[in-house]
């Protein structure tokens, strides 16, 4: 049976006429589990060590002695070549669906931007032609003031030369 913190903690034992003292029971129970506590933090301090240290090992390197050539051995292909050849075929395949659907969203992005630059471009002719026309519209509206305003002048200054022939 394994044996818990918690089931010494509320470990309950009999009292008898002639039996141990409960308070020092208590007691030593209670160092028992701190000793518990101290032991399972050290274990897991160790164990993270551990794992930090098999992280952290380094790459043995293989000696760099004089070594005789040896004439490679026949080796079996895991793949045949048929099946080796077949992996390359779908890889290219691949490959090459995956350039042409890029190359095509390219185009549409392209063919969208273009379609969009054109409709601003469309856009700004007719606020263009619109603002021309408010500046067409404002310049015979002044030129009309200034010569209604003309007018007025010639009207009043003809009124007091005949005003000052009456002095």
């Amino acid at each position: 049976m394994q044996i818990t913190i918690e089931m010494i903690e509320t470990k309950e034992f009999k009292t008898k006429p002639r039996g141990y003292d409960p308070q020092e029971v208590d007691e030593f129970l209670d160092a028992i589990c701190d000793e518990m506590v101290r032991m399972m933090d050290q274990t897991a301090a160790l164990q993270q060590q551990l794992a930090a240290a098999k992280a952290a090992r380094p790459v043995v390197e293989a000696p760099t002695q004089q070594m005789r050539p040896v004439a490679p051995a026949p080796v079996k292909a895991a793949v045949p070549d048929a099946d080796f050849r077949e992996i390359l075929e779908m890889a290219q395949k691949v490959k090459n669906e995956t350039i042409a659907a890029a190359e095509a969203k390219a185009e549409e992005i392209i063919a969208k931007a273009r379609e969009e630059a054109a409709s601003r471009l469309d856009n700004l002719d007719v606020e263009k032609e619109s603002l021309v026309k408010q500046v067409a519209a404002l310049k015979e509206a002044a030129a009309d003031y200034r010569a209604k305003f003309e007018a007025l002048l010639q009207a009043q200054q003809e009124a007091i030369e005949k005003a000052s022939d009456l002095f």
